[in-house]
């Protein structure tokens, strides 16, 4: 009985290798950010970019995991008005963005197409935390001490890949959604990091 088990086993083993697929890519994209929670009042979206790669290891015809590492522009904007003169701010926040995605290929029949859509957690590390201020034609800039080092929060979305020679063409929406309060003061105020984020990538086939 163990025999025949660890036979199956292996064939079933050999059977998941077999029908496995493997993708190298590289991604580039436009950032929508802005800050949410309780204490994160109002402010206005920031533009931002983000770049970087992906592994996609695809082990049934409607499965794959896909882990992620880009570097990501986030941030928001504000108007405040300080004893009669209105001051206009902008929050860069840019981030090392580390996602394990889950990725279910949704089948369309006699199609090249290849939408999918994706959901799964990700951990973030802060590289730049600077405020701008911006007042009658002047500007000064400075850091945030106060930011946390790191975050941590959800992704989730939908994208499309068409083949194109041995690898796939294709782009991907997803909201970034953090769980995280990224302020280190008194308090601990809510504030998160929210993001629509809009990318193209290209997928080198491995196998």
């Amino acid at each position: 009985m163990k025999k025949l088990l660890v036979v199956l086993f292996t064939i079933t083993l050999f059977s998941i290798s077999a029908q496995a697929q493997m993708q190298l890519g590289l991604k580039a994209g436009l950032n929508l950010a802005n800050l949410s929670g309780d204490d994160a009042g109002s402010p206005d979206s920031k533009t931002g970019f983000a770049f970087g790669g992906f592994f996609t290891y695809q082990f049934s015809p409607m499965f794959a995991i896909q882990p992620e590492i880009y570097y990501s522009m986030k941030g928001a904007t504000e108007n405040i008005t300080f004893e009669g003169t209105t001051v206009d701010l902008t929050y860069t926040f840019d981030y090392i963005e580390i996602p394990f995605l889950i990725k279910f290929m949704i089948p369309i029949k006699e199609s090249n197409v290849k939408p999918a859509i994706f959901a799964g957690p990700y951990f973030a590390i802060n590289t730049t935390a600077k405020v701008k201020a911006e007042y009658q034609g002047q500007s000064e800039e400075e850091d945030l001490d106060e930011l946390k080092s790191s975050e941590f929060g959800l992704q989730f979305g939908g994208g499309i890949g068409f083949p194109v020679g041995n690898g796939e063409l294709g782009f991907d929406v997803r909201y970034i959604l953090g769980l995280s309060t990224i302020f280190d003061v008194e308090g601990d105020p809510d504030v998160k990091n929210s993001v629509i984020n809009f990318n193209l990538f290209y997928a080198f086939s491995l196998k």
